[in-house]
């Protein structure tokens, strides 16, 4: 009986791996539409995470299913990773910018990250603009390569 067990133990295992992607995705999205965010703020961030579940999914995908697994799902599962984090950093500048403050940038515990420090001397030193147009060329620094490489498929799937 115990190698029965052991047998369908990975199944069970990839499938709670998919339930947990797809509960998660669903109350980020809750939380990010409970936010008071005007209009680019709030596609940004839905983007962001909806971008990032989607990574995960493509992760999972050819991790899981035999007949994806040589696809090209786990370098695809990176672009759409990297395009998320570089989505974000944009929407954080861009919030910063439309908002006109950096103030939801500073941590107030006591493990205080860069981005926090960098943010109090912006507001100190009234840069919050500055800062947030630094966010949003870092964000397109870090999706660049990702999208130049949907770009150049969507080139090949044309011709």
């Amino acid at each position: 009986m115990r190698l029965l067990a052991w047998r369908y133990e990975p199944t069970m295992i990839r499938y709670i791996f998919v339930i947990f992607i797809f509960l998660m995705g669903i109350v980020i999205n809750f939380a990010v539409f409970s936010q008071n965010l005007n209009g680019g703020s709030l596609l940004l961030a839905a983007l962001t995470i909806n971008l990032f579940v989607m990574s995960l999914l493509c992760f999972w995908s050819g991790a899981y299913i035999n007949r994806l697994k040589h696809g090209g799902l786990m370098v695809f599962g990176h672009a759409i990773l990297f395009l998320a984090a570089g989505t974000g950093f944009f929407g954080l500048g861009y919030h910063s910018i439309m908002s006109k403050s950096c103030i939801f940038l500073v941590n107030d515990t006591a493990a205080r990250n860069m981005i926090s420090r960098v943010a109090d001397w912006a507001i100190v030193n009234d840069y919050c603009p500055w800062l947030g147009i630094g966010l949003m060329l870092f964000g397109i620094f870090m999706a660049w390569p990702s999208l130049k490489l949907f770009f150049s498929f969507m080139r090949l799937k044309g011709t």
